[in-house]
C-alpha cells in the first residue's frame, strides 16, 4: 500500500519541486527534500511539524478558498508574511477534506500539467488518509470502550480491561495514572460532546509521548486518562489542562467549564479512583469559586475533606444555628466576608485587615458584631471550628 510520504517523493521527483503534506490542523504528515528556495513557514513546518506564526500562510490561503475547493489553488507570495508563492491542493476523499498538499510556485510557475499531476498525488493521498481514518476510527472505539470498562466500579471488568489495554493497546505494564476530568454548564445549542471530544484528542497528541486515553462521557462532561510509569509534572499538567479549558471556552463561548485533575495511583486498577477524585474536584471548583475553574483534588484543602461527606444527607442544619442566622442577614455580607478571611489568615487580626483593606479598628468591630449574631465567642477554639467548618460547608451546600 502507497503511503503519504511515498506519494510526496513520487511527485517531488516528477515536478523536481519539494512537497508537504498537512492534515486539517496544519500538522505536517509527509514531506522531501528541498533544492529550491524556502521561507520560515515551511522551516517551521518542517522543524516544529506546524507553522509556528500567526497569522499563518494556511491562514492567508483558507481566505483564498482552499477549503472549498475541488482542484489546486494558487497562493501568491505575501511579502508582510514572508512566504513564498504556492499552490495548495485541497487533499479529498468521497468529497470530504481531509487536509493539504503544497508545493512552491517559484522561481518558475507550475504548468497546467504539473497542476494535473499534483491533483492526481492529492486524491491518492486522499485516498490515504481516508482509510488511516476508518483505521484510526475503529481503534479509538475499542480505546473508548476499554476506558470506560477500566472506570467501572465492578473489579471484574476493570482486571479484564487492564489485561486488554497492557496486551494489545501498549500501555506499559507499571504504568501510574492520573484522570483530568472535564465538566461543562453548556449555554443553548451547543455541541459539546463533540467539542470536548476533539480538545482532549488534542491534548493527548500534545502530551506524546505519553499514553493517554479520552472521551466525552456526555455533553457536560470528559475524561482524559493519563497511563505512563513517569507521568508528567503537576505544572505542566495544570498548563495543558488551562490549555482545553481556554479551547472549549474560545469555541463553546456561553458555557462554564471546569477541570479536576484526580491523584496520581500506582496502577491502571486504580484508574477509577482517580477518575472519581477529578469529578470530585470539578464539584468542588463550581461550588467554591476561589479555588478557580482548574483543581487538584489533592489541593482542595477542607473542602476536599468535606466534599466526601453525604452533603445531600446534611442540610442546611449541619451548619451552626448561630451561624445560619448570619448568613440568612442580607445585611450581613460584609461580616460573612470578614469572619472567614479572619478564619482563613488563623486568626491574626494584622494579615486580616490588610487582606480585607481595612483598619484594625474596624476589624474588632466587626469581629465584636459577629460574635453578636452568632452567639459564638471568636476566642474559644471549639467555637471557631464550628464556624470555619460551618463557612466552607455552607459554599459545598451553596448557602
Amino acid at each position: 500500500m502507497t503511503g503519504l510520504q511515498e506519494i510526496a517523493e513520487g511527485l517531488a521527483a516528477r515536478l523536481r519541486r519539494s512537497v508537504a503534506i498537512d492534515d486539517l490542523e496544519t500538522r505536517l504528515l509527509a514531506h522531501t527534500a528541498h533544492e529550491e528556495p524556502v521561507d520560515r513557514f515551511r522551516i517551521d513546518s518542517v522543524m516544529l511539524r506546524r507553522p509556528r506564526s500567526e497569522p499563518s500562510v494556511t491562514s492567508y490561503a483558507r481566505a483564498l478558498g482552499i477549503a472549498t475547493a475541488t482542484g489546486p489553488v494558487r497562493v501568491p507570495a505575501n511579502p508582510e508574511l514572508g512566504s513564498l508563492a504556492r499552490v495548495c491542493v485541497p487533499v479529498r476523499c468521497q468529497g470530504t477534506l481531509l487536509g493539504y498538499l503544497w508545493l512552491f510556485d517559484q522561481p518558475t510557475a507550475l504548468s497546467d500539467r504539473e497542476l494535473r499531476q499534483a491533483d492526481e498525488a492529492a486524491r491518492a493521498a486522499g485516498e490515504v488518509l481516508f482509510r488511516e481514518r476508518l483505521l484510526d476510527d475503529l481503534r479509538r472505539a475499542a480505546e473508548r470502550e476499554l476506558l470506560r470498562d477500566v472506570l467501572n466500579p465492578a473489579d471484574e471488568i476493570r482486571r479484564h480491561a487492564v489485561g486488554r489495554l497492557v496486551a494489545d493497546h501498549g500501555v506499559a505494564p507499571d504504568a501510574r495514572v492520573r484522570a483530568v476530568a472535564v465538566v461543562l454548564d453548556p449555554g443553548p445549542g451547543a455541541a459539546s460532546a463533540v467539542e470536548i471530544d476533539l480538545a482532549l484528542q488534542r491534548a493527548r497528541r500534545r502530551l506524546a509521548p505519553v499514553r493517554a486515553f479520552s472521551m466525552a462521557t456526555s455533553g457536560t462532561g470528559g475524561v482524559l486518562l493519563l497511563a505512563q510509569p513517569v507521568l508528567p509534572e503537576r505544572a505542566a499538567l495544570r498548563a495543558e489542562a488551562d490549555g482545553v479549558r481556554a479551547e472549549l471556552a474560545a469555541r463553546l463561548p456561553s458555557s462554564a467549564i471546569w477541570i479536576g485533575l484526580g491523584p496520581e495511583r500506582d496502577s491502571l486498577r486504580e484508574s477509577v479512583d482517580t477518575y472519581r477524585a477529578a469529578l470530585e474536584a470539578t464539584r468542588v471548583a463550581r461550588l467554591v469559586p476561589s479555588l478557580g475553574p482548574t483543581a487538584f483534588a489533592d489541593e482542595l484543602g477542607v473542602y476536599g475533606l468535606l466534599a466526601r461527606l453525604p452533603l445531600d444527607a446534611l442540610g442546611p442544619d449541619a451548619i451552626p444555628a448561630g451561624l445560619r442566622r448570619l448568613l440568612g442577614d442580607e445585611r450581613s455580607r460584609v461580616l460573612v466576608q470578614t469572619l472567614e478571611a479572619y478564619l482563613d489568615a488563623g486568626c491574626d487580626p494584622t494579615a486580616t485587615a490588610a487582606a480585607l483593606v481595612i483598619h484594625r479598628t474596624t476589624l474588632y468591630y466587626r469581629l465584636g458584631r459577629i460574635a453578636e449574631h452568632t452567639g459564638l465567642d471568636l476566642r474559644d477554639g471549639n467555637d471557631r471550628l464550628s464556624l470555619h467548618l460551618g463557612l466552607k460547608l455552607a459554599r459545598l451546600l451553596g448557602l
